[in-house]
Order: structure tokens, then sequence, then C-alpha cells
């Protein structure tokens, strides 16, 4: 018997070894072997068996064979391979990347016993009582929770991981970033004790021992955690969990394969047979669109709040109106600071978001009136007062501002950085906690700040759309976004979908209790449609009218959206790539293709960037596909070596 061996590099090919008749009942797709490649140990993935091979030359051995991921699992990454057209290797490399390391247990740790609080403990309304028996009795197509904020889609979560695990089958709940994990397991814990494990990139290298340790024992258990979670090598899942699915951290947008885990989800689930289950307060429009308009989805909905607690009222501000100008800015309204200082007063709290990091942008006012860009990107640089340095938020690249002196240069518009001085010195008896990339880049500090501000320790929490989504705090009775119009305009297709979305998201982090909450819309657009409906919770109406614009513009979901990314330091190189591309694609995508063209951010880490867009029916999408394959399987004859060719199947971005 002979194997096809894959290994984690980005090869279009695999690799001839012989099966020793010892191994041969253990040798089937999926198991991870231990072979000589180049002379060295090396272990790659077995991809498939066959009886003869026409391989003339010596043929290795496989010296031992390791663990098997699920079957179901090893199907789900075959189905990746071909549809994010990605060789299985790099596939391996990507979402396995735990297999080729030493995952064995030097001493047990010791378990802490967790006291557990009983499920009884609280009851689900009928409404959510009749979305959870829908759910478990129905296995025939994805189901998505359509739920306003607060509206206790976490509690059907619980309840439905209850239902599983009582019939010893194992749960997997995927959350957006892994700021919201730890928020959700420290729920999730407080029911099911050690039967809940986080599953993420920031976890400790004892920590991932361990929990693959419990995973292999077959014990039914609750993973948690960001989209690396997907593929946790978990035997006998019954349901998997999308929360928050319309959030664009499920995408993989810079490196092959580009896929989406919530995409991927509903894949596993039917590799499995489990239930898969949607849940989002603004759902992406193909969620949308494959609930209402296809009837793809189950669609159930929940327009109240869990409890007592109601929707905040929301009140928008004309940031135009110049009696609203306090002091000498122009971000904190008269009557924000009037209902900030009122909230201080009565003890509550209040959630600031401002999607921009930093302290501003920075104008040399000379002749030229240079706004200071990034020598490497094509993107203005932010100034940071704290370390005194002008930073790229895309490359990361510092630059010294000592050759500037303050009376040649103007600070630009407003960062966090800069917010968080200005709220000091309106409220200086305050405690006032950021929370942005600067401030929280570990999740150790993102936990801390979070914690701190659930003690109350802190009257006011500012930050970035980190703070936006499935924070739940009781003690909020404010939430204000200081400018809804950043991000509106960004050159992108789904600029105004992702605007209406923080918007909305944000609104509902507060008043979560008993306590009646309010939030606070400063634009200086207050008669734009996306601020008026997102404000007046009018989700469906925003909808229906994207899907009308989308349809008239053939973007997605109405056509599926594939981009061809050419980067690279020279730009005759970028130009010609694309071009030799654009030769091959033009006859068969005539209708459907734009490009080559430059990107709309041109530069970036010194690399020129061009793209090729296709809009591509559905039913068009395996052949688009094999074309694309037969791109990636020629790469080197078609594309210059010093050219990076990324192809993003469903991309949802054309920055």
């Amino acid at each position: 018997m002979y194997a096809q061996v894959c290994f984690p590099f980005f090869l279009n090919k695999t690799f001839t070894y012989k099966v020793p008749v010892k191994f041969q009942d253990m040798a089937s797709p999926g198991v991870l072997v231990n072979v000589k490649f180049k002379n060295k140990d090396s272990k790659g993935f077995l991809v498939s068996t066959s009886n003869q091979v026409n391989f003339k030359g010596p043929i290795n051995s496989i010296i031992s064979i390791e663990n098997q991921i699920p079957q179901e699992l090893w199907h789900t990454l075959e189905w990746m391979s071909k549809y994010y057209v990605t060789p299985i290797g790099k596939i391996t490399q990507t979402v396995l990347s735990w297999a080729f390391k030493d995952n064995s247990i030097k001493r047990k740790s010791l378990i802490k016993e967790i006291k557990t609080e009983s499920l009884d403990s609280f009851d689900l309304t009928h409404s959510q009582e009749k979305i959870y028996n829908n759910i478990i009795s129905n296995k025939r197509k994805p189901h998505f929770i359509y739920g306003v904020p607060g509206s206790g889609k976490t509690e059907i979560y619980l309840k439905l991981c209850n239902h599983y695990i009582n019939k010893k089958k194992s749960c997997l709940v995927l959350v957006p970033e892994i700021a919201l994990s730890s928020q959700i397991f420290d729920r999730f814990k407080n029911y099911y004790g050690h039967n809940v494990l986080l599953w993420h990139s920031q976890t400790t290298e004892s920590y991932r021992k361990n929990t693959l340790h419990k995973i292999n024992k077959k014990d039914p258990c609750i993973i948690i955690g960001a989209r690396s979670a997907l593929f946790a090598p978990i035997k006998n899942l019954g349901i998997i969990i999308v929360d928050e699915e319309h959030d664009s951290s499920y995408k993989e947008v810079e490196k092959q394969p580009c896929y989406n885990a919530r995409d991927l989800s509903i894949v596993r689930a039917k590799f499995s047979n489990a239930i898969i289950i949607l849940g989002s307060a603004t759902p992406s429009l193909e969620t949308y669109f494959n609930s209402y308009i296809n009837n793809k989805y189950f669609v159930y909905e929940l327009n109240e709040r869990y409890g007592n607690a109601k929707l905040p009222s929301v009140k928008i501000i004309d940031m135009n109106d110049s009696d609203q100008k306090i002091s000498n800015q122009n971000i904190i309204s008269h009557f924000l600071y009037k209902q900030i200082e009122k909230r201080i007063q009565n003890n509550e709290q209040v959630l600031i978001l401002h999607n921009r990091r930093g302290f501003s942008a920075i104008k040399v006012c000379t002749e030229s009136d240079e706004i200071l860009h990034c020598e490497d990107c094509d993107v203005i640089l932010t100034y940071h007062a704290k370390i005194e340095q002008l930073i790229c938020h895309h490359c990361n690249k510092k630059y010294s501002i000592e050759k500037y002196t303050k009376s040649n240069i103007k600070y630009l518009g407003y960062g966090t950085e800069h917010i968080e001085s200005i709220l000091s010195q309106l409220f200086p008896s305050s405690n006032i906690i950021r929370m942005d990339a600067d401030s929280a880049k570990t999740m150790k500090k993102q936990k801390e700040i979070l914690t701190k501000f659930q003690d109350n320790d802190f009257n006011i929490l500012l930050g970035t759309q980190m703070i936006a989504k499935g924070l739940d705090f009781k003690n909020i009775t404010l939430v204000a976004v200081l400018n809804a119009d950043l991000g509106m305009f960004i050159p992108d297709f789904r600029s105004y979908e992702k605007t209406f979305q923080l918007l909305y998201q944000v609104i509902g982090r507060s008043g979560r209790s008993d306590k009646l909450g309010e939030a606070i819309i400063q634009t200086y657009q207050p008669k734009n449609q996306l601020i008026q409906m997102s404000t007046n919770y009018q989700s469906k109406q925003f909808y229906n009218l994207n899907l009308e614009s989308r349809k008239n513009l053939n973007y997605p979901p109405f056509k599926r959206l594939i981009r061809i990314l050419f980067q690279s330091k020279s730009l005759k190189n970028c130009i010609n790539s694309s071009n030799k591309i654009y030769k091959i694609l033009k006859n068969q995508f005539k209708d459907s293709i734009i490009g080559p063209l430059p990107c709309p951010i041109e530069k970036l880490a010194s690399n020129n960037r061009y793209h090729i867009l296709l809009k591509v029916d559905a039913k068009e999408m395996s052949y688009s596909i094999k074309t694309m394959q037969y791109i990636q399987d020629n790469k080197e004859q078609l594309v210059n070596k010093n050219v990076k060719l990324l192809i993003d199947i469903d991309s949802i971005s054309v920055l």
C-alpha cells in the first residue's frame, strides 16, 4: 500500500510513501504520520492511499502513525482546500498548527474545584422556549436567531448546549474576537465548570496541551473561541453556534486560505451531522438574504429584551449646531457633557465609542500644507502623544516628530488618546479607562480592563469597535458615539452595512438591566437614512434598502465576489502580472470582470497593489473555482516571482 502525504507548506503537490503492513489498518485520510522528508524527521497528514503508484524512484516508508483528526473535520478541510483554492498542506499548516508540535503533558496540572450554578436558576421566556424546541427538533437547514441586543440569545445557547451535553455530544461556540471569548467563557463556566474550554491563539502552551488532552478523552465538552476554534479536533460534535455571525473578524483576508469561519461552520456542521446556529442583532446581508429571501435558513426573531430590561432611548445630536460646542474642542457636545455628568453623579457607567485610535493626524503648516503620510503605505499617519511618535496603523512603522516644531503642526481630527485627555479635563473627578489596540494589546490586558469596569472601578469606558459588541455590563446607562459618520464614506461596498451594524450594536450596550438606558449619537448628518434607521431600530428597512442597492450594482449576496490581488514592490511587475491573468479571464468573465485596477489603498508596507474583481452567479461558482485553481497551479509561469498573488473567494472588501 502507498500513501500520499502533505506537509505544512504552500506546495501544490503531495509526496508518496510506502505504508508498512503493521500500519495499513490505521492508514486513512486525516491521520498524522511521521516520515523522512529531505532526510529530516517530519510530520505530515495522510491524504489518500492506493495500491499502485507511477513514481519510479526510491520510496521511503512511513515511520509511525499518530492521532487521527475526526473524519468530519478532515472532510471539512478537503472541502476548504478545493473551495478556497489552497493546497491541503497549506490548509493543515494554517488550521492544524498544533498537530505539528509536541503535545505531550509532562506533569498534570492541579484542577481547582469550581462552584457551578444550575441551569434551572434562569427560565427561558415563552419566545425563547419556542425557539429552543424548534432548533432541537430540526436539522434540515441552518438556524438563524435574529434578536435585538440584550434579547437573551446567550440564554438559548446555554440551554441548547445542556441538551447536547446530556446526549454525550460536544458543543462549539464561536465568537468573533478573543476579547469577547473571555466574557462568554466565564458565563458558560459558571454553569458547566471544567467542561468549558477556551481555544484561540493567545492561550498558553500548557493550557493548549491540557485542552487537547481533554478533547482526546472523548468526554463531551464545550469549546469557546475565535475563528481558529472551528478546527479544534472535537469528537462527536452535536452543535455549532456562531455568535455575532455578521462580524468581519470571521473572515481571513491577508493570506490564503481566505476562509470565512461562519460559512465553514455550516460546512463542518453538515459533515458532522450537527445543528448549526447563527446569531446576531445585525446580520450580514448574506444571512438576512438567506433567511428572508432565499429561505435557506430557519429564522427566529426576538424583538424584546430579556427580563425587565428595555431598549434604550436614542438622541441624535447635530454637531453643526454651534450651541453644542463647549470649551475649545468640538468632539464632546454640550448635551452629551450634561448627560455624562448626570450618570457620574448617579454612580452609573458610561460607554463612549470612537472608532479611531491614537491622538490625531497631523498637518504641517507650511507652503505645501502637507498631511503626513506613511512612506511605505498610501495611508495617513497617526500621532501618538504618549510615545511622541507618528505610527502607520497598517504597517506599524514609527516616525519621529522631533523635526517639527509645535508652531508649524496642526492636529487634525480626534483619536481615542486625544479624547481621553479631553474627558479627563472635562470630568477631573471621574475615573476613565481606554480600550483600543494600543492600551489593550493582549487578551490578559483586555480582560483586566473589562474586569475593572465590571467591578465599577471606572465611570467611563472609552474605546474603538472592540467595545461595541458582545459586552454585557448592567450599570451602563449611557452610550455615546462621538462621530457616527466615521467609516460611512470608505470606498467599499460594505461601508454602509458595517457602519449600521456598529451603531446598532453599540446602542445595545446601554440599559441592560432594570435601569433605563440612553444612547447619544453625534453626527454632522442627522437626516442621513443610515443614522435615522440605526437609531430608530429599523433594521429590516435598512436591510431591504441595502439589498436593493446591492442588486442594482451586482454585489453580494446577489453575486459571488472573487478578488485576485497582486502585490509587489515593483509597480511594473504588478501591472504586467495582472494583465496576464486578465487575458486568461476576459473571455470567460467578459460580463462580470472589473480591472485590473489599482486598489483603493494603492500601497501597503512598500507593496504596490492591483486587483481584478469577478462578480459571479452562484451557479457558475464551480467552474469559476476550477479557473482559479488553474491560475494557482500555474502561478510560477503566469505571475512574476516577485509578485505575491492572493485569491480571495467570497471577498468581503475591495480595499
